[in-house]
């Protein structure tokens, strides 16, 4: 088995812009958009990263390739020994349900379920474990995000910070191969974002999964043990 989880191969991202520039009399084609320009990086098992830089730079892009959410313009990018730029819709779809957790700033709850039914549900899309152990894990994992007893609660009785462990929860409840987050501070107080962020890190070292993080928060980077720095489009920089 390779020790590199995530194997990114001069990946490009270029936008297609179909619309005509109303400004112009000649009706000129919008010129396309790089959101990727060449990128190349590896990243280990077990790995607690950030890919970082400005708006714009094309780090949630880069995520969004690697969780199999968007399809690349050019190059090759692995997942757990998996070339994912070849396959098609269905394949990607089985590879972000079996091998990605997703984290989102916004949490993406179901707010009509509650905390237990949220997590749940990761586990019923594997269709591979009986309801007793849907809901014996889910409970388990809530408890060790420090959501113990507040399972029955929904997402609008719950705080920003007590969401998004609820969305931990769920992206780690299947036993990912990597969980992706994007800003996953970004809607949080810095008192709520260090909790999270140590949250994370206890985790990674309990279960050893790979966590690799799009950010532009300070506070994220310096708890991380490795940046890989984007701007442009372009790695700038990898820091371990």
């Amino acid at each position: 088995m390779s020790t590199k989880i995530v194997q990114i191969h001069d990946v490009h991202k270029i936008y297609s812009a179909n619309q005509k520039s109303k400004r112009s009399s000649k009706s000129e084609a919008a010129p396309d958009v790089i959101a990727l320009d060449g990128v190349t990086a590896d990243i280990e098992r077990g790995e607690f990263t950030a890919i970082a830089g400005p708006s714009g730079s094309g780090k949630t892009t880069l995520l969004n390739l690697i969780g199999c959410l968007d399809t690349i313009t050019s190059g090759k990018i692995f997942v757990d020994g998996e070339d994912i730029s070849v396959m098609n819709a269905m394949q990607k779809t089985l590879v972000r349900r079996e091998k990605i957790g997703f984290i989102f700033q916004s949490y993406n709850l179901i707010p009509v379920l509650t905390a237990q039914e949220n997590v749940e549900m990761a586990l019923q899309l594997l269709n591979k474990f009986s309801k007793e152990e849907v809901q014996e894990r889910s409970f388990k994992i809530l408890e060790e995000v420090g959501l113990g007893g507040m399972q029955d609660r929904k997402p609008m009785q719950l705080s920003g910070g007590q969401q998004q462990r609820i969305s931990i929860a769920r992206a780690l409840v299947k036993e990912p191969a990597v969980i992706l987050a994007d800003e996953p501070t970004a809607n949080l107080d810095s008192k709520n974002s260090q909790m999270i962020i140590e949250l994370m890190k206890k985790l990674n070292a309990d279960h050893g999964i790979t966590c690799i993080f799009s950010t532009h928060d300070k506070m994220v980077m310096e708890n991380v043990r490795r940046i890989i720095r984007i701007r442009d489009g372009k790695i700038v920089a990898g820091e371990n």
